[in-house]
Formats: C-alpha cells, structure tokens, sequence
C-alpha cells in the first residue's frame, strides 16, 4: 500500500454550488461538506493544502450571515467575485489553478468543484502538464460531456456518504443556539419572578431575522437548527397574543412548569405540533 501523502489544492466554483443546492432546499454547512471532504481526501493520502470558493458574498443570505467569515473557520480562503458577471468566478478560478499549477510543483492534485462546461479547457490543460485533475459535481445539472475530461469525476453524494464519529461543525453551533435561548429565557423568567414583569417572548421569526448576524449562519439554517431542538424536545413552541394578532415563540422544555406556575403560559398556549418545515421551505425560496 502506498503511503505517501500527495498534495491537493481545491478550488470551490462557490456561487454555483451554493445556488444549485438553494433550489434543493439544501446548504453545504448543513451536509457537513468541508468536515467530510477532509476525510475523504485522507482516505485518499491526500493532504489538503487549498481550499479557495469563490463567489459574490454580497447574496443577501450570505451578506446577511457573515458567511465569509464562517467558512473561514472552516479553513477556506475566500475569494469575493462581486457581481462581474456570470463567467468571472470561472476566469478567477482558471488563472488562480493555473498560476498554482506553473509556480507550484508540490502540488499533486487538483479538485475542480463545478458544474460548469466552461471548465473543461481549465481540466484539459492540467491534465496536459501532467498533473491529476478531479471534477468534483454538484446534483444531476451538469454537461456529462465534461466527465470524460478530467482523470476522475467523483460527486457530492460520494463526499457526503462519509460517515463522522466527531460531531459536525453546524452541530456545534446548534449547541451556542440552545445555550443563547436557554440564558435568554433563564434571564427572562427570572425577571418576571422578581419583578413581576411581563414576559419577552422569543418569537420565532423575530428571533431567526436578528440572530442571523450574531450567530454567522444563514436564516433558513437557524430554522433548521430551530427545527432540531424542537424535535428533540430541547424547546417547545407556544401561543400568544400581541395586539389582536398571534405569535408564536419558543421556550426550553425545562422551564415549561416553571412559566406556568408564573402564570406567563397555560397548557392551552402550547402547540402540539408545529410546522418548521414550511418556514425552513419559505425562508430558502426567498434566497431563490
């Protein structure tokens, strides 16, 4: 068995990824995408040595989350493209693969992450100079022309069998989400004891549209993330009223007799089954 480690750079058409899997209903962070793609490439005696996407974070749901900033964290350069047109990240990402390519011989490998057919003169030429080349796609819309291209056309879904024994990375901000809502309504509930206060309700839209921002991660995901705390019954969901209008806002289950003791909620108040897939739906189409 050959273990020497080969060097592989990964360049990340970002922008078409991302906007093929918003129609999906889907986002890399969720899939655990840049945890598993190292995995993959150690099983593979690759050592990573790039990861660059590139696209024009100015998107509003990428702007909003700071989501430069997140995957950053995740060790990715990030290259923003603005909007230059449909064809620049494809330009930016060839001079950028070439340029590695020519001044760079320690790097073994290189990972086109496309659906694009623009890419194919890009593969061609690495291939000429003597270097691997792996096309890495995205869902079923893609030339499949330009998988006869690169030496190896490998898919998201090959990434994304990966199994993890550590936890994901999205996991672990799902862990500061809980802990943001459960000091929140600790905090909350003890003001209405010692004070006699009105409750703040942590209405669900309101919440998701002003953590956005502070928690670095997209809207549609911090519903998911919502989502996953309610079916595990971290939090539960109740009613209430607000100038002759409904809301709806969330509570850790812990403190559920707490706030009905304080007669804050009533059991009529809680909803035995609510619907975070329709909002987790409408907030990914917004983005569309």
């Amino acid at each position: 068995m050959d273990n020497k480690l080969y060097n592989v750079a990964i360049y990340i058409d970002y922008e078409n990824v991302y906007k093929t899997l918003l129609f999906q209903y889907k986002n890399l962070l969720r899939l655990g995408f840049f945890e598993k793609i190292h995995k993959w490439c150690k099983s593979k005696n690759l050592r990573i040595v790039k990861i660059i996407a590139y696209c024009n974070f100015d998107n509003r749901d990428l702007m909003e989350s700071r989501h430069q900033t997140r995957l950053q964290e995740y060790g990715v350069s990030t290259i923003h493209t603005s909007n230059r047109g449909k064809n620049y990240a494809d330009l930016q990402i060839t001079i950028d693969a070439l340029n590695d390519m020519y001044i760079n011989e320690n790097i073994d490998e290189f990972i086109i992450m496309s659906n694009d057919k623009d890419m194919s003169p890009l593969l061609n030429t690495i291939r000429l100079n003597k270097r691997k080349v792996t096309l890495l796609t995205v869902g079923s819309n893609f030339d499949f022309a330009l998988c006869n291209v690169p030496d190896e056309h490998i898919t998201l879904d090959d990434i994304l069998n990966i199994q993890m024994e550590e936890p994901l990375y999205i996991e672990r901000i799902e862990e500061e989400v809980w802990e943001n809502i459960e000091n929140y309504a600790r905090t909350n509930l003890d003001n209405v004891a010692k004070s006699n206060t009105y409750l703040k309700h942590i209405e669900i839209k309101y919440y998701v549209e002003n953590q956005d921002t502070y928690s670095s991660i997209m809207e549609y995901e911090l519903y998911n993330i919502l989502k996953n705390l309610y079916k595990t019954n971290k939090i539960f969901i109740y009613r209430y009223e607000y100038r002759n209008s409904d809301f709806y806002a969330i509570m850790p289950t812990i403190y559920k007799e707490e706030a009905m003791k304080l007669n804050v909620i009533t059991l009529e108040d809680v909803v035995d089954c609510y619907d975070f897939d329709s909002l987790i739906k409408k907030s990914y189409e917004e983005f569309w």
